[in-house]
C-alpha cells in the first residue's frame, strides 16, 4: 500500500520551501486552499517577504513561481497581484486520491505525523459524587476525539481517565447519605448508581444552605459560605472530620467511601460505554495524592515551597510567574492534601511510567490559574516536566437558562440528554418514512432503536465538535438532530446516499485507472480535490488540538456531494453511459469511504441506510 497521497503534499511543500530558502526566505509560508479555482487550487501571498527581502512583491513571486517549476503533480505554476498560484495536474491527482482510497479504505490520510511521539490525553476526570453532564460531554468528546485524530496522524496515544474519588467534596456526599440515606441502595431506589448518589451532593449543599441562613439569622452576620464552611458550620465540621479519617485510613469510613464510590463508578461505566468512550489507564486520585505530598515534602526540603506559621506548606507564586503574588497551599495545617497536592503526584507518575513528549490535560478554561501553577511547580520539582505539559482549556456549554449548577441540580445530566435525543431521532425516522423520505416500513424495533441511537449519537457529537474548543456555545437538541443543516444526521444521509448509489449500480466499485480520465467535470474535479484535503485537515486538527476541522471538512464534503447528487443534469446511477456511470458511482463510493473516515475520527458511526 503506497502512501501517494501524502507523498503529492510532500511533493509540493518541499518544492515550495526550497524555492523560498533559494530567495532568503526565513520564514516558509504554506501553499493553502485558494479562495476561486481560477486563481489556482492552492496558493500562497509573497508580501510577508517584501520587506525582508526589499524587493516588490510581484517580482518575488514571479522569482518564486520559475523556481517551483511544473512537473509532478504541479500542472502550472502562475503569479497575480503578488500571489503564487499552484495548478494541480487533475488527473494525475484523481488517479493517486482514488486508488489510494480503495486501497486504504478507513485508514485514507492515516500516518503522516512529521515527528511521532507519546502523547498522554487526560480527559473525563469525573467526581464520584454526581452523573456525568453536559459540561462532562463535551469534555469526553474532545478528548476522544484528539485522541483519535493524534492516533490517526501516527502519534502513540495514551487515553487516561483521572477519577476525582478523594477529597472534601466526597466526603460532603458521604456525610449527606449518612445522615439522610436512611440505608437506601440505588437497587433498592430504581435509580441509576451516579444519579443516586448525586442527589446526596444536591442535598448537602441544600442543608448546607439552610444552616447557613439560619446562622446569618441568629447572629445578624452573613459570613461567605467558604469561611462559615471551615468555620462554624457543624456540616462543614463534620466533612472535614470525615476527610481526616479517610487520610488516617479509618476503617468504617473507608467502607462508606468504597460502597458509594462502587455506585458511581457502574454509573459512569454505562454512560461511557454508550458514548464509545474507552481509556487505556484510569487513575484513582485515592491512589496518587500520597505521592504527591511525598513530592510536596520534597519540594520543602529543597526550599521550593514554605511552612507557615499555621503549619500549612505553601508556594510564593511569584517563583512561578513573577507577575504573580501571594500563596498557593499544597498542604493544609492540619495536613491534608488539595487538589493540587494530587496532581503533582499524578503528573509526576505518568511522567515516569509513560516518558511522554506530551501531556495534554483536558479540562475547562476556568481552570487556567490551577494548571498555569501546576505546570510551573512542576519545572521547580523537576525541570523540564511542566513544559511538556499542556492545558487544553475549553470554553463553557450554556443551557438557554443560563450556566449548570451541579450541586444546585440545574445540570442537564448526560444519560437523560442521549434518552431525549434518543426519542428525537426516533420520531424523526417515523415522520420521514411517513412522508416517504425514508424507508422504516418493515424495520425491525432492533434495527430502528440502533439507527435513533446512532442518530442521535451523530446528532450530539457533531454539534459539540462544530466549535473550537476555546469557544462556550449553547447547546440546542432540536438543532442538532435537524437533517438539514450543519449537523451529524446531514453527514450520516450524504453517506447512506452513497451506499444507497452503490446498491443501486448491483457491484461494490473498485478502483479502475481506466476510468479516471471519464471524471472530467468541474464539479468532479473539486470533488476530488476535496477528498485530497483530508491528510492536511488531520496534521492542522492534530497539531492545534482541535477536531472542529475535522467536522467542517465533514460536512463540506457531503455538502458538496449533495450538490452534485441533486443537480438532475448530473446522473449517476441513470447515466446512459456504462463506462461514464462506472467512473461517477466509483467517484461517489470513495467519498462515502473518506466521509465515513472523517466522522470515524469524531467518534460518528455512519448507516448503511437512514
Amino acid at each position: 500500500m503506497g502512501n501517494r497521497v501524502h507523498d503529492a503534499w510532500t511533493e509540493i511543500r518541499t518544492r515550495v520551501e526550497r524555492a523560498q530558502r533559494d530567495i532568503g526566505v526565513t520564514d516558509p509560508v504554506e501553499a493553502v486552499k485558494a479562495p476561486s479555482e481560477d486563481l489556482g487550487h492552492l496558493g500562497f501571498p509573497a508580501f510577508s517577504f517584501a520587506r525582508q527581502l526589499r524587493r516588490n512583491p510581484n517580482e518575488i513571486a514571479g522569482d518564486l513561481a520559475a523556481r517551483i517549476g511544473t512537473g509532478g503533480i504541479l500542472k502550472s505554476v502562475t503569479t497575480a497581484k503578488g500571489y503564487v498560484n499552484l495548478f494541480l495536474d487533475e488527473e494525475r491527482l484523481a488517479s493517486a486520491v482514488l486508488e489510494e482510497i480503495f486501497e486504504s479504505g478507513d485508514r485514507f490520510a492515516a500516518g503522516g505525523a512529521a515527528a511521532p511521539g507519546t502523547w498522554v490525553i487526560e480527559y473525563s476526570s469525573p467526581n464520584t459524587n454526581k452523573p456525568l453532564h453536559l459540561g462532562h460531554i463535551r469534555n469526553n468528546l474532545l478528548g476522544m476525539g484528539i485522541s483519535r485524530i493524534a492516533e490517526y496522524h501516527g502519534q502513540n496515544v495514551v487515553k487516561v481517565n483521572l477519577v476525582n474519588d478523594r477529597g472534601i467534596h466526597i466526603c460532603k456526599t458521604m456525610l449527606a447519605y449518612r445522615e439522610w440515606g436512611e440505608g437506601k441502595t440505588p437497587e433498592s431506589a430504581g435509580v441509576k448508581g451516579d444519579h443516586f448518589v448525586g442527589e446526596y451532593y444536591v442535598r448537602f449543599d441544600k442543608e448546607f444552605r439552610k444552616e447557613l441562613s439560619e446562622y446569618a439569622q441568629q447572629s445578624g452576620a452573613k459570613p461567605e459560605e467558604d469561611a462559615f464552611f471551615n468555620g462554624p458550620s457543624r456540616l462543614g465540621q463534620a466533612a472535614r472530620e470525615l476527610l481526616r479519617k479517610w487520610e488516617q485510613g479509618d476503617a468504617d469510613t473507608l467502607s462508606l467511601w468504597r460502597r458509594m464510590n462502587d455506585w458511581v463508578l457502574g454509573g459512569f461505566a454505562r454512560t461511557y460505554e454508550r458514548m464509545g468512550c474507552r481509556f487505556d489507564l484510569t487513575q484513582f486520585e485515592s491512589e496518587t495524592w500520597r505521592f504527591g505530598k511525598q513530592l510536596v515534602e520534597e519540594g520543602l526540603a529543597m526550599g521550593v515551597f514554605a511552612r507557615r506559621e499555621d503549619g500549612a506548606v505553601v508556594l510564593d507564586v511569584a517563583r512561578v510567574d513573577p507577575a504573580l503574588s501571594g500563596e498557593k497551599v499544597l498542604l493544609r495545617s492540619d495536613g491534608t492534601s488539595v487538589y493540587m497536592t494530587q496532581d503533582i503526584g499524578t503528573a509526576a507518575k505518568r511522567v515516569d511510567q509513560f516518558t511522554p513528549d506530551r501531556l495534554i490535560y483536558v479540562v475547562g478554561d476556568e481552570q487556567n490559574y490551577h494548571f498555569k501553577l501546576l505546570f510551573g511547580i512542576l519545572d521547580l520539582l523537576r525541570p523540564g516536566m511542566g513544559r511538556r505539559c499542556h492545558h487544553l482549556a475549553y470554553g463553557m456549554v450554556r443551557l438557554p437558562e443560563g450556566r449548570m449548577k451541579s450541586r444546585e441540580g440545574t445540570v442537564v445530566d448526560a444519560d437523560d440528554l442521549m434518552d431525549e435525543l434518543n426519542s428525537m431521532a426516533r420520531e424523526e425516522i417515523l415522520v420521514r418514512a411517513r412522508e416517504g423520505h425514508a424507508h422504516a416500513e418493515g424495520v425491525s424495533e432492533t434495527d430502528l432503536s440502533d439507527r435513533s441511537e446512532k442518530i442521535a449519537q451523530a446528532a450530539l457529537k457533531f454539534f459539540v465538535f462544530r466549535f473550537t474548543p476555546r469557544k462556550s456555545f449553547e447547546y440546542d437538541p432540536k438543532q442538532s438532530i435537524d437533517f438539514a443543516g450543519q449537523t451529524g444526521p446531514y453527514c450520516l444521509y450524504a453517506y447512506a446516499r452513497t451506499r444507497s448509489l452503490v446498491r443501486k449500480a448491483g457491484t461494490e466499485p473498485r478502483f479502475d485507472a481506466g476510468l479516471v480520465p471519464l471524471l472530467a467535470l468541474p464539479v468532479e474535479r473539486a470533488l476530488v480535490r476535496q477528498l485530497f484535503e483530508l491528510p492536511v485537515v488531520v496534521e492542522k486538527s492534530a497539531e492545534t488540538l482541535d477536531p472542529s476541522k475535522i467536522a467542517e471538512y465533514a460536512f463540506n464534503l457531503a455538502a458538496s456531494f449533495a450538490r452534485m447528487f441533486n443537480d438532475k443534469e448530473y446522473p449517476i446511477v441513470t447515466c446512459e453511459d456504462a463506462r461514464l456511470r462506472q467512473a461517477r458511482v466509483m467517484l461517489a463510493a470513495a467519498v462515502g469511504i473518506t466521509l465515513k473516515t472523517a466522522l470515524g475520527l469524531l467518534g460518528i458511526d455512519v448507516l448503511e441506510e437512514m
